[in-house]
C-alpha cells in the first residue's frame, strides 16, 4: 500500500548555530554604529524643545510688559547639578516671569520705597541634560556687574528654597520695560535694581548640553542653541550650528 504525499515527513529547514551567531554580530554591530547617531538626535531634540520654549517666554514677557505697563523680569536660576552631588560648579537649570512692582513701607519720614516681585505662572526646568552656560563669554547677557549673580530674594536665611526649588541657588535677571526695551539687572542696591543696556554683540546667552562641567568656549559642544536679544527692540533671534 502507497501512502499519499500528504501524509509524508516533510523536512524542515533550520539555521545552524554558526547562521544565528552571525545574524546576532550583525545586528550588535548595527546597534551599537546606530546608538551614537540616536543619542544625538535625542539630545539634539531636547535642545531644541528647550531653546524653543526660552523664546517663548522671552516673547511672553515682552508682550506683558507693554499689555500692562509694567516691567517684567525673566529670572535665570543657578545651582550646582543635583545628579552630581560632589559638584560645586552652578550653571542656569530653570527660569521664571516675574512683574516688578513699587511697594512703600511706612508714612510719613519713615516710609521707604522698594521693587517687589509678582511671580508669574510658574517655575520651568530645563529638559534634562540641558543647561544654560553661565560662562561670561557664552551667556554675557546673564552675567551682572562684574558677573555677580544676585541672591533668590525668597530664599530664607535658614537656606531654604526660594523661587528655584533649591536651597542657595542664585539668579541672574533681564528685564523687559513697557517701551520695548530690554536691560540686564546687574546690581541691586536699596531694594531698587540697577539695569543696563547691554550691546548687541555682547546681548546672548547660550544653551548647550550638560557633562557635569564647567562650559567655556574650550569645551563647547559642536551643538548649541544661542539666543540674542536686541536691547533696545527686545527682538530675540536664534542661531543653531547645528552638528
Amino acid at each position: 500500500m502507497t501512502h499519499s504525499p500528504y501524509f509524508k515527513r516533510q523536512a524542515r529547514p533550520a539555521f545552524s548555530l554558526i547562521e544565528m551567531l552571525v545574524v546576532i554580530a550583525i545586528i550588535a554591530m548595527i546597534m551599537a554604529s546606530a546608538t551614537p547617531a540616536l543619542m544625538r538626535t535625542m539630545q539634539a531634540t531636547r535642545l531644541s524643545s528647550t531653546g524653543d520654549s526660552i523664546m517663548g517666554a522671552l516673547t511672553e514677557a515682552k508682550q506683558l510688559a507693554y499689555a500692562q505697563n509694567v516691567p517684567v523680569e525673566l529670572r535665570f536660576f543657578k545651582y550646582p547639578d543635583p545628579d552630581f552631588p560632589g559638584s560645586s560648579v552652578q550653571l542656569f537649570r530653570s527660569y521664571q516671569s516675574f512683574k516688578i512692582v513699587t511697594l512703600t513701607d511706612g508714612t510719613g519720614a519713615n516710609a521707604q520705597t522698594k521693587e517687589s516681585v509678582v511671580p508669574v505662572g510658574t517655575l520651568s526646568k530645563l529638559s534634562d541634560g540641558i543647561i544654560i552656560a553661565a560662562d561670561q563669554e557664552l551667556s554675557p547677557l546673564l552675567n551682572g556687574q562684574s558677573g555677580q549673580a544676585l541672591d533668590d530674594v525668597k530664599t530664607s536665611s535658614s537656606g531654604g528654597a526660594g523661587y528655584s526649588g533649591v536651597a542657595n541657588a542664585k539668579y541672574n535677571a533681564i528685564r523687559f520695560m513697557p517701551d520695548g526695551s530690554c536691560r540686564k539687572v546687574s546690581a541691586q542696591n536699596d531694594g531698587f535694581s540697577q539695569l543696563d543696556y547691554g550691546t548687541l554683540p555682547t546681548s546672548f546667552l547660550t544653551i548647550t548640553y550638560n557633562n557635569g562641567q564647567e562650559i567655556t568656549t574650550g569645551n563647547l559642544p559642536k551643538n548649541f542653541y544661542t539666543i540674542q536679544i536686541d536691547p533696545f527692540t527686545g527682538k530675540a533671534r536664534n542661531y543653531r550650528p547645528g552638528f
